[in-house]
């Protein structure tokens, strides 16, 4: 996988891998418009990935301290950006979201 040069960036102003930052950002086809369903006001592709990295980082956080590790911090994750069920995702599409990240970046 091609990682894009914005996404590099992000990940590592955040800290985050690349390689899952750039799967989500395949994984959800439009980052912009994907972000935009809980914040409408953001507008940039740069705010998108900034925004995605900060939600990464939160949500990495609030993993370790309800588990201790992170041992599957992806699923984790996953049930909180694409989670089944709701109003944005009538067709489900989200049960397929975490396959398709894992694949994409090739996480176990």
């Amino acid at each position: 996988m091609t990682i894009d040069r914005d996404v590099q960036h992000w990940a590592e102003y955040f800290g985050e891998d690349p390689r899952l930052l750039q799967a989500i950002v395949q994984a959800e086809g439009n980052i912009v418009r994907a972000i935009q369903c809980s914040m409408p006001t953001v507008q940039t592709r740069d705010k998108a990935l900034e925004v995605t990295c900060r939600s990464l980082n939160h949500r990495r956080r609030e993993y370790v301290a309800q588990h201790g590790q992170a041992t599957d911090f992806l699923a984790f994750f996953a049930s909180k950006w694409a989670p089944r069920g709701v109003q944005n995702d009538p067709t489900d599409l989200n049960a397929n979201w975490l396959d398709n990240v894992r694949t994409l970046a090739r996480i176990a």
